[in-house]
């Protein structure tokens, strides 16, 4: 077979949620195909690391990261709900989101990463983008965006 025609496997998939709509469409997406494919299927929340700069020091803020950790946890319980009798492995991580996702993708050796599309508009995306599109123009492997 040349490259052209080799089959891919996919044997990883790695589902990014954020307990937004269309994570939660990208669990049953990912948990749809995972099974067939006897892939795993892993489910990742990524909790924002938030720096309080003052002109006396920065700090990692104990409080408000307490909380996002929580969510955090709240988030994967509810995707592993929604995953119903699909196989998943759960992980949370800390972090700039779409870096870690792709770190955590390189990492695990993953073949597919499966997110939602977040509806980032106007003048946001303009400066800051959305993580799916960072995620999507620099992965180590495909992406599929579910919406």
């Amino acid at each position: 077979m040349n490259d052209d025609t080799k089959r891919v496997e996919v044997k990883s998939i790695l589902v990014a949620v954020d307990g937004s709509e269309h994570s939660e469409k990208a669990v049953r997406y990912a948990c749809a195909m995972g099974p067939p494919l006897e892939a795993e299927v892993i489910l990742l929340h990524v909790v924002p690391m938030l720096v309080s700069a003052t002109p006396y020091h920065d700090t990692v803020s104990d409080q408000p990261f307490s909380a996002l950790q929580k969510v955090g946890e709240d988030i994967l319980a509810k995707a592993k709900e929604i995953a119903g009798n699909c196989p998943v492995t759960d992980m949370i991580d800390h972090g700039d989101p779409a870096q870690r996702i792709m770190e955590i993708a390189e990492e695990k050796n993953v073949d597919l990463i499966v997110m939602g599309s977040r509806g980032v508009s106007g003048i946001k995306r303009l400066f800051v983008g959305s993580i799916s599109d960072k995620v999507t123009n620099q992965a180590p492997c495909p992406v599929m965006i579910v919406r």
